[in-house]
């Protein structure tokens, strides 16, 4: 389907409208880019300048600003626009390349491998001993596959990525192109003679549901498991070292770095170019911000920003009154309310 009128798609979202429910939706796009046969959303009040220029006719709304914009146009309210925009992509995206069953005449593939006849195996893949595909997973151009890897079911392996020995890989996992999993952790020891290196003999487990971004990496561990759980997003250009764990539904969002056996609870967020230092505790539910180093464990729904990292409140709170001056600034606190204590004394001794 490329086009929709707005009384049906509204039905299928099982939202309200407003306006022309005949109106033919022929695509979507964002508020400033969008033609007039297209959709778009607003997510909040703050961009309500924008209905006034937009091409767009139709518009996914917050249900919580219902007669709110003032702007002539047909609106579709629903709880989340933002999701909602990203659910109807289908309707009007051309469809996703399909990919035959099979393994290709170029695949490199051992004899010992356990690859289920509705797999894809795309050109110059490389699969090992004892790796096990689980059902309907793609695997596409290019991709290694090390010894005794496992891969789950309706997983997808885009182009140029490296799954090397011994990895655990679940169900419904996306990896996106150049991804290297199962590299050796930075292990090194300085001695008279040199730098030794130090064996990683451990393993990494990926979980459900988790999806990597391209030229991300994801150490193995020294000994034991780097352990990716359920529901983590990893954006590009991450860095996740040995023995760390990350808890469900996090997200590790671009070019930020996770040193060795750090610990990050479930639905933790670390924005872009953020790094966590080695071993460090980061609770469920907390915020590290863009650039935040963090060299202490960051409790449980905390909200932390800037080098060295801090609750954000205290950060603001030394960016207006640098450290050196806080103690100064106290004390001319307690100056100005002693001598407003000794004058009111006064006046009361003169009346």
């Amino acid at each position: 389907m490329s086009s929709i009128r707005v009384i049906e798609l509204a039905k299928l979202l099982e939202s309200e409208y407003s306006g022309d429910g005949n109106f033919l939706i022929q695509g979507m796009n964002s508020l400033q880019d969008a033609k007039e046969c297209e959709i778009s959303f607003i997510v909040s009040e703050k961009y309500k300048d924008l209905l006034e220029i937009t091409k767009a006719e139709v518009i996914l709304a917050p249900i919580v600003l219902k007669g709110v914009f003032t702007a002539k146009k047909t609106y579709i309210y629903c709880t989340n626009p933002n999701v909602v925009f990203s659910k109807i992509v289908k309707i009007f995206s051309p469809p996703s390349p399909e990919y035959t069953h099979g393994i290709h005449t170029s695949a490199n593939v051992d004899k010992s491998a356990v690859i289920p006849s509705s797999c894809h195996i795309g050109p110059n893949v490389v699969i090992e001993r004892d790796v096990n595909i689980g059902n309907n997973t793609r695997i596409l151009a290019g991709t290694y596959i090390g010894e005794g890897t496992k891969i789950g079911d309706n997983c997808f392996v885009y182009p140029n990525c490296v799954i090397r020995e011994r990895v655990q890989i679940g169900n419904n996992v996306i990896i996106h192109p150049g991804v290297c999993i199962g590299s050796d952790g930075f292990g090194y020891e300085s001695t008279s003679s040199g730098i030794v290196k130090i064996p990683q003999v451990g393993s990494v487990r990926i979980d459900d549901d988790v999806e990597i971004g391209a030229n991300s990496t994801i150490d193995r561990a020294r000994f034991g498991t780097t352990w990716i759980k359920k529901g983590v997003k990893i954006d590009n250009l991450v860095q996740v070292a040995l023995n760390v764990e990350v808890g469900e539904n996090s997200m590790l969002i671009g070019q930020c770095g996770i040193a060795g056996s750090a610990k990050i609870g479930s639905g933790v967020i670390i924005a872009g170019q953020a790094g966590i230092s080695h071993g460090l505790k980061v609770g469920n539910g907390a915020l590290i911000a863009g650039q935040a180093g963090v060299t202490q464990d960051v409790p449980e729904g905390a909200r932390w920003g800037g080098t060295p990292a801090m609750d954000v409140k205290a950060g603001m709170a030394l960016i207006c009154c640098p450290a050196s001056l806080q103690k100064q600034k106290q004390k001319i606190i307690a100056l100005e309310k002693a001598i407003k204590g000794l004058q009111e004394e006064l006046d009361k001794l003169k009346k």
